[in-house]
């Protein structure tokens, strides 16, 4: 079936967090006096996933979350924790500066973008999380003009891999789950929940093998839709 529109996660997709929150790490634990290593850098990641898939369970709220990673990780790096939110608060605002200050987009992200745009195809982001932070991602890493539509967890009130996350974006584009293509890295939010929903799919997997249905690169996107119009069955 013909490919009407595209829709692309944003984080690891589109955006280079690991890359950002690293480097914000880094300069965070800089700030705070402590010696960076590989291992606290790893902790944040994964302290980082845990909190955050409970915001999406809507456990915590989105800045309880926040001081729920601060609690788990700072004695992990050896220092106290706060006792008082607004104190947690405080030093989480140090932490997001410095993450803010490093955002960045993957390379091949602009370029893919503007030959899907250039082609009349109408791309958007469906994202989880907080709308003005992803909306904010967005616009400081230069790819707002190119993006039609963004659609968060947040304004649809539905979290991938939830089937509505991806129709209801598909409705207010006025086109078909059938007729959209979804790009992302998480196989099992992305990929299973786009199918699910009655998307086509496609798997970026940067750093894995090649197999049908997945690409390494999102250059490999534009070449790819012009001979595929049943992506699905790549698999």
């Amino acid at each position: 079936m013909e490919i009407r529109a595209v829709l692309f996660d944003l984080d690891n997709t589109l955006f280079d967090h690991p890359t950002s929150a690293g480097a914000g790490v880094d300069a965070f634990l800089r700030h705070l006096g402590t010696e960076h290593s590989d291992e606290l850098t790893r902790s944040w990641f994964e302290i980082e996933q845990i909190n955050f898939d409970r915001f999406l369970a809507k456990e915590l709220s989105f800045h309880e979350q926040r001081r729920e990673r601060l609690r788990q990780y700072l004695p992990l790096a050896g220092l106290t924790v706060p006792q008082a939110d607004t104190q947690l608060d405080e030093l989480f605002a140090v932490y997001l500066q410095k993450y803010e200050e490093a955002w960045t987009a993957f390379p091949d992200a602009a370029p893919a973008l503007q030959s899907l745009r250039a082609g009349g195809m109408p791309v958007g982001v469906v994202t989880n999380g907080n709308h003005d932070q992803q909306a904010s991602k967005i616009s400081r890493i230069g790819l707002k003009p190119l993006l039609d539509r963004i659609f968060s967890s947040e304004l649809t009130s539905h979290a991938k891999p939830a089937p509505e996350a991806f129709t209801q974006p598909c409705r207010s584009m006025q086109i078909s789950p059938a007729q959209t293509l979804y790009v992302g890295d998480n196989y099992r939010v992305d990929i299973e929940g786009a199918r699910n929903a009655g998307l086509q799919a496609i798997h970026l997997d940067r750093e894995g093998t090649r197999r049908p249905g997945t690409i390494q690169n999102l250059a490999e996107l534009s070449p790819l839709l012009l001979g595929a119009p049943a992506l699905n069955e790549r698999d």
